[in-house]
């Protein structure tokens, strides 16, 4: 005889009621999207190379659940509006002091010694208790996250190792007086879910804080030298060899437009939801487009951090442009531009593929033009749809304006001393 229930367990369980179940997932999800939104603001914020991309993914990932929770909860009857607004003032503060971490040291204790331990405990929790029969769309989704849960958690906890190998005393004491304090508020929450007991933060555990900032410029670490100007001091030869170079480089250089997009997706206020949703997902692209030049590099034997890493463009989103503008010329200045054929992405790959022949690049050139496309469709949505209400005359002369201010940004770097960066091909950054 065949298991009733397709051998679901706990099938007799009384579990929870619509009202608490929505409740609970709600002040998940409220930890996810203030996880997504730091997680993007120390991106651009945090020098070091590896962090700036794993935060650039947790951001994607952590935006990803609480899309997640947003559907579902819209079928557990909670509303948009209630669902958006947030479910704790203990929750609030928790979450703003994460965002005020002074260094790297401590945003990675405070996020992977207190906060996401404690939101895998919740979805644990929210599993052990749910009735299975009749929630089993959410104990689906939570099983499916609590993948990519744990598997922050095994970076973060890699990280954490290899900082306090380097860090000096006094650096470790500040990150354990940092986690009891952020631990402290954490209790005062009543935990993730609010199931716990709710605690009041000792006034001695309390730490000073200073109010988040985005950097004004990019910022590196000690491994690295530096270009506002793309490609300073390169020359490249005049033929296919040249050329590949250019575009490996061009790949590897994507992520300062990453750390743009992450400055417009922190500091952009008053959109839908979907905005923020897919910024997440244009930034965490952007870092695998640097990776994807960062490994053809290293396949071809070249030292990465020899190479002077381009931060213009952080450094125009940060100090030239508005939100608006800075979004404008990404999506439809340069990538909505680059769907144009001849030359354009698919000319690219068709580049790697027949001329070249390289077959790693083929690759990355492929999925590059496939996340273009997305890309270019953002900018339709934000910029064309959204901002000009479907003008798009209007939408390419602004575009042509943020081209003429970049011009004139990075001429009076050249006229400084900088070389000006070598002729370069249709899509590139």
């Amino acid at each position: 005889m065949l298991h009733p229930f397709m051998g679901i367990e706990h099938w007799d369980r009384v579990g929870l009621s619509v009202e608490e179940s929505a409740k609970r997932l709600q002040r998940i999800a409220y930890a996810d999207r203030r996880s997504m939104r730091l997680e993007a603001g120390h991106m651009t914020a945090r020098p070091e190379y590896e962090v700036k991309g794993a935060l650039a993914r947790f951001t994607w990932q952590d935006s990803e659940f609480y899309n997640q929770f947003r559907n579902r909860c819209k079928q557990l009857r909670m509303g948009v509006r209630a669902f958006e607004k947030c479910p704790d003032d203990a929750l609030d503060t928790l979450m703003t002091k994460i965002l005020e971490s002074s260094n790297t040291l401590n945003l990675l204790v405070a996020l992977f010694e207190v906060l996401k331990p404690a939101m895998i405990e919740a979805v644990n929790r929210y599993l052990s208790e749910a009735q299975p029969l009749v929630d089993e769309p959410t104990i689906h989704l939570l099983q499916h996250q609590l993948i990519d849960r744990k598997g922050q958690m095994v970076w973060g906890e890699q990280a954490i190792a290899h900082f306090m190998a380097s860090a000096s005393r006094e650096e470790k004491v500040s990150a354990e007086r940092w986690k009891l304090y952020i631990q402290a508020l954490l209790q005062a929450a009543g935990g993730i879910d609010g199931c716990e007991d709710k605690g009041v933060v000792d006034p001695c555990l309390i730490v000073s804080t200073e109010p988040f900032q985005l950097p004004f410029t990019s910022t590196r670490d000690n491994r690295y030298q530096t270009s506002v100007v793309k490609m300073k001091g390169m020359t490249f030869e005049d033929n296919n060899e040249g050329r590949f170079l250019q575009m490996m480089l061009s790949r590897y250089f994507e992520m300062s437009p990453a750390e743009g997009v992450a400055y417009v997706h922190f500091s952009t206020e008053g959109k839908p939801w979907s905005f923020y949703h897919d910024t997440a997902r244009h930034l965490w692209d952007e870092v695998r487009h640097c990776w994807f030049g960062e490994a053809a590099l290293r396949s071809k034997g070249y030292d990465v951090h020899a190479i002077p890493n381009w931060t213009g463009w952080y450094d125009m989103t940060s100090q030239l442009f508005n939100d608006d503008e800075a979004y404008t010329h990404l999506t439809i200045a340069i990538e909505k531009a680059a769907m144009k054929y001849p030359p354009g992405k698919r000319e690219e790959w068709e580049f790697c593929r027949d001329v070249v022949q390289d077959p790693l690049m083929t690759t990355f050139q492929d999925f590059d033009w496939a996340d273009e496309v997305v890309h270019a469709g953002f900018g339709q949505k934000w910029i064309i749809d959204e901002l000009f209400h479907g003008d798009n005359v209007k939408a390419l002369d602004a575009a042509e304006l943020t081209v003429a201010k970049r011009a004139v940004y990075m001429d009076s770097f050249d006229k400084e001393g900088n070389v000006p960066p070598p002729g370069g091909f249709a899509g590139n950054y």
